[in-house]
């Protein structure tokens, strides 16, 4: 993914009007702590409950970034807003999550407001 303005400042309002924050993503990291030394049918458990806690806070709030998410699709997949409107939001989940330049963005975002 190519970060351009439009599309930083998009994923910023997306996430600023999701609340996903850096209490948010602490909480995820305490939650993947409990993991450490547990059995694997121990971690597919923790894997989902944070899976869950991601799905239910994007989900609640969904209908706030509408708007947004549609101008992202359409910067980040380089297509009209009418035809992003269209697009299968699992496909661009899935692409988002392979998207190196994507989720090092995002690990940088968080990273400065983790301590050390």
């Amino acid at each position: 993914m190519k970060l351009t303005i439009d599309s930083i400042c998009l994923i910023s309002s997306i996430l600023d009007k999701i609340k996903i924050d850096d209490k948010f993503i602490n909480d995820m990291f305490l939650i993947g702590k409990e993991a450490k030394g547990k059995e694997a049918k121990d971690i597919d458990m923790i894997k989902n409950k944070i899976g869950m806690n991601i799905m239910l806070k994007l989900g609640s709030k969904l209908h706030e970034v509408r708007d947004e998410l549609i101008k992202f699709v359409a910067v980040y997949k380089e297509i009209s807003e009418e035809e992003a409107a269209k697009v299968d939001m699992i496909e661009v989940i899935k692409d988002l999550i392979l998207d190196e330049d994507f989720t090092s963005f995002l690990k940088r975002m968080a990273v400065p407001k983790q301590k050390k």
